[in-house]
């Protein structure tokens, strides 16, 4: 989040459960059968484990999943074990206090790292730790967070700082890639290609010998996956996007009781996706919501 916080939209601009249902429901009839509920931060929304139960039970839907920052999962632990969800991913960029607090703006550091074990206590054992490496702040955290993975049933997915927002100038001087993210970790044993696919997404996965958990890497600067990416994301206000960082966008609120219009809106978003990403400059990814 930006110092300065950011504009809240008006409670009515934003789409209701059932309309997002209805949404889900159009994008089933498309073909689309998985689905992630992100943010922003989607456990601050009331009534999210009622709609979790819902998406999770609508017929055609094949796998849900969840993002968060982790800071509400003491309240929402035993619940979220037992939705049904496929899997959660907590953006993680530290392990240590005070460069958690420094990364994200809050000292919330022993509330997610508490919530992290309460949903493994809880025996949810699918949890992947989101982990963006930048040079000067984290990247001396590398193999700690790598160990988790030989102790713990926990995905560490380590993924490259992309150009965008406010940190657009200096995102390239601050981006470790992943190969040489891949040869620090190689120092600490023999990293093999996991045999499991465990998502739906262009992370690629490995493991150590006899580890609990896994290491994966998504490299969207050193190795752009944006010729095979086949997501859409529908934004808090309703915007469909055909990419994370692309301005152009399709308003289904006006469209939202017309099942032929929402339809075609989901063609025209899969034709406007690009080939390669663009406009990183205007996306403020705080602000993109979902």
């Amino acid at each position: 989040m930006p110092p300065e916080g950011v504009h809240l939209l008006p409670r009515e601009e934003i789409l209701s459960y059932e309309e997002i249902i209805q949404v889900v429901k159009t994008a089933i009839r498309m073909g689309i059968t998985k689905f992630r509920v992100t943010g922003g931060e989607p456990l601050i929304r009331p009534g999210i484990i009622g709609f979790l139960e819902e998406l999770v039970k609508t017929p055609g839907v094949e796998n849900v999943s969840l993002t968060t920052n982790g800071s509400f999962l003491l309240s929402y632990y035993q619940q979220l074990s037992a939705v049904g969800l496929g899997s959660i991913n907590i953006s993680l960029n530290s392990l240590k206090e005070d460069n958690f607090a420094e990364l994200s703006g809050v000292s919330d550091f022993n509330r997610v790292w508490n919530g992290i074990n309460a949903l493994l206590d809880a025996g949810f054992n699918n949890i992947k730790l989101n982990t963006v490496i930048m040079r000067g702040f984290n990247d001396s955290e590398i193999m700690d967070f790598v160990r988790l993975t030989v102790s713990q049933p926990l995905v560490v997915r380590f993924i490259e700082h992309m150009p965008c927002g406010a940190w657009h100038n200096d995102s390239y001087k601050s981006t470790v890639p992943a190969g040489e993210i891949m040869k620090i970790i190689k120092t600490f044993g023999c990293l093999a290609p996991a045999h499991k696919n465990i998502g739906y997404g262009p992370a690629k996965y490995y493991q150590f010998e006899n580890a609990r958990g896994l290491v994966g890497f998504i490299s969207p600067v050193s190795e752009p996956f944006c010729g095979s990416c086949n997501r859409l994301r529908l934004t808090a206000d309703g915007q469909l996007k055909s990419c994370l960082l692309s301005t152009d966008t399709i308003d289904l609120k006006p469209i939202m009781s017309s099942r032929p219009q929402l339809a075609d809106a989901f063609i025209r978003a899969a034709m406007l996706k690009p080939g390669v990403h663009h406009n990183e400059e205007l996306t403020v990814m705080s602000r993109i919501g979902g």
